[in-house]
């Protein structure tokens, strides 16, 4: 929280700068590409699960969980993309990212109480493709802050293993440094959210046929990040 913090003060005090001067675009528009990585923060988790009443195997108190918590460690992302420059301080990009957060705590609950409380040695991984847009603040200077948003897909896999899909949306806000012949580096803060994750068949009032077979509802895919990139107009 500190570094998001520190970030956004030294967004706002550049971007304070940058609207008192006279804006400087690109001579011309044309496309370019950037990679990037940084840390990802993921909120926790509160998830419901789904099992048949009919087929269970276990009667003993705690064996039956109905719902979890899970805290996630600060962990790391990965992307690259492809855009395009429209020289008048907008800009639009195609985006895959990659993410990885490892469990810190797994908190089991039966019927209202806990019945386990556990470290596992499990990650929370993402793939995300998006569709995003770029408003440039331009100044006489190195420096050009900018804000962006975007929307597109993602699929969430769990602790579990199990997988699902699902509508993101983000919003996003950096500082780009120009470094001379096409080349700048972004320094940027993120937020992804997704929509409702359901993990096993994707229906949230789904019986499972057997005792083994798990539906886990609940949260959204929720995180922020604090992002390195380096940008290379072509």
């Amino acid at each position: 929280m500190r570094i998001v913090t520190a970030f956004f003060l030294a967004a706002a005090v550049t971007g304070g700068t940058a609207f008192a001067q006279e804006g400087a675009a690109p001579l011309e528009d044309g496309g370019y590409i950037r990679i990037g990585g940084g840390a990802t923060f993921v909120n926790g988790w509160e998830q419901s699960f789904a099992r048949n009443p009919d087929t269970v195997v276990c009667l003993a108190i705690g064996c039956n969980p109905d719902s979890q918590t899970l805290d996630f460690k600060s962990g790391w992302a990965g992307t690259a993309a492809i855009g395009f420059d429209y020289a008048d301080g907008i800009r639009t990009e195609l985006e895959y990212r990659y993410t990885q957060s490892e469990v810190s705590t797994q908190r089991l609950f039966e019927g209202g109480f806990e019945v386990s409380n556990a470290a596992p040695d499990e990650n929370v991984s993402g793939h995300f493709l998006m569709s995003n847009f770029y408003f440039d603040f331009y100044t006489k200077s190195a420096v050009t802050p900018y804000i962006g948003g975007g929307v597109g897909g993602a699929f969430i896999e769990n602790e579990r293993g199990m997988r699902d899909a699902a509508l993101a949306y983000q919003g996003r806000a950096g500082l780009s440094v120009s470094m001379g012949d096409g080349w700048s580096t972004d320094v940027e803060y993120l937020f992804v959210r997704t929509k409702r994750l359901v993990f096993g068949p994707n229906t949230e009032d789904f019986t499972p046929a057997g005792p083994f077979e798990l539906n886990i509802s609940g949260d959204r895919y929720q995180s922020s990040s604090v992002m390195l990139f380096l940008r290379k107009r072509l």
